[in-house]
């Protein structure tokens, strides 16, 4: 066993978190690679080193989860990751492979009805968002047309039931709202971590608060249960760009359910990096006093002692986002914690440079931490047999 961590890339603003559990396993969440260059860092060659080779000498990612198909959080993953089947990766390219893939049609499909800010037009999705779409549909037909989980590479959770009946008979891969997926749906065979699917929401019967869901970014949420080596639970939010009336109507639904502790965190990544509007609709330029919505601050106001909240954005300045009108929101939340807010952006190693941030998990604590520089070893994930499914150790 290993002790579990949260990393997140320093990737300005845009999102690429890696999860580690204890037990190894190595969840990825959005992807937002740019070239290399004085200002910025070798994320790909930082994935890269973190990562295990399996038997066939291929570096390989547990999971891959795509919150939503904007450019800053899948920008550089054509170039990073095998697409189509397993069987024909390439040693030359040497690209990773994603055992299994975590993404949802109704976030791809509100993304792309969202009007572009210059007119009417619907939002154009990049070539990278295509080609996870794309790898999505081929391995959910996979599972259609065998009616059975496939092999390591080929896997894949649907987040949530899609509109029309368009999920189904794909009922064995597809994750429920507000229900633990992980253990449920996926073949990451790890008791050592769980997910709760929290968002996006359902598709509404009224068609203005629909489109109201399309141009707030609606995003994956999962709420995280990290378990660390003394078998305490740790909790990680984790929303996207989720922006204020998708943190509204969760905290509605969950209240109305009871099930308002799935918002606790001991880290939270904050929305949109630490944008003012996953917590307002007033302008924060515009408005001379502009006001957080109480029930977005409920969602993500539950805090435990000692948590961190986390903005992966460039550097507070003056461009929006990060908000320090946001930030102060945060902060707020966790003085009555003792927690501490964390920018991605302010993390240098010991030579000045860039680097990521780490917080790993110890007695139930959550702990920030100096990034390791990790160099690739031997792994080999054997495909073994569990309850009637084929899951991999």
């Amino acid at each position: 066993m290993s002790t579990p961590s949260i990393e997140f890339f320093p990737v300005d603003n845009g999102d690429m978190t890696l999860i580690t559990t204890k037990n190894k396993k190595r969840i990825l969440i959005d992807c937002n690679y740019r070239q290399p260059s004085d200002d910025v860092v070798d994320v790909k060659s930082m994935l890269r080193e973190r990562l295990d080779r399996n038997d066939d000498n291929q570096l390989f990612i547990d999971a891959y989860l795509i919150t939503h198909p904007d450019q800053d959080h899948t920008r550089g993953f054509k170039e990073i990751f095998h697409t189509g089947s397993p069987d024909d990766w390439k040693e030359k390219d040497d690209k990773i492979i994603i055992n299994e893939l975590w993404s949802s049609p109704r976030v791809f499909r509100r993304a792309s009805r969202k009007p572009e800010k210059n007119g009417n037009a619907t939002n154009t999705l990049t070539d990278d968002a295509k080609a996870i779409n794309t790898e999505a549909k081929r391995r959910a037909n996979l599972y259609k047309a065998s009616g059975t989980v496939g092999e390591l590479g080929d896997r894949i959770v649907i987040l949530t039931h899609d509109e029309d009946g368009k999920t189904e008979g794909y009922e064995g891969i597809v994750a429920d709202l507000y229900d633990e997926f992980i253990g449920k749906k996926s073949g990451l065979d790890d008791g050592s971590i769980e997910g709760v699917l929290l968002g996006p929401a359902d598709r509404q019967d009224i068609d203005d608060e629909e489109t109201t869901l399309s141009k707030n970014n609606s995003s994956a949420i999962v709420r995280f249960t990290i378990s660390d080596e003394q078998g305490c639970p740790n909790y990680f939010l984790n929303g996207g760009d989720a922006e204020v009336k998708c943190w509204e109507r969760l905290y509605d639904n969950l209240k109305e359910k009871e099930n308002t502790d799935f918002l606790e965190y001991d880290v939270l990544q904050a929305p949109h990096h630490c944008s003012w509007h996953s917590l307002s609709e007033d302008s924060e330029s515009k408005d001379t006093d502009p006001q957080p919505s109480k029930k977005a601050i409920n969602a993500l106001g539950n805090a435990l002692s000692d948590s961190f909240i986390v903005s992966s954005s460039r550097q507070f300045g003056e461009k929006t986002p990060p908000s320090p009108l946001a930030r102060e929101e945060y902060e707020n939340i966790l003085d009555n914690v003792e927690g501490q807010f964390l920018c991605v952006a302010d993390e240098e190693d010991d030579s000045g440079k860039p680097t990521s941030l780490l917080i790993t998990f110890e007695n139930g604590k959550a702990i920030k931490s100096v990034p390791p520089v990790v160099f690739s070893t031997m792994s080999n994930p054997k495909t073994v047999k569990k309850e009637g499914k084929n899951t991999y150790a």
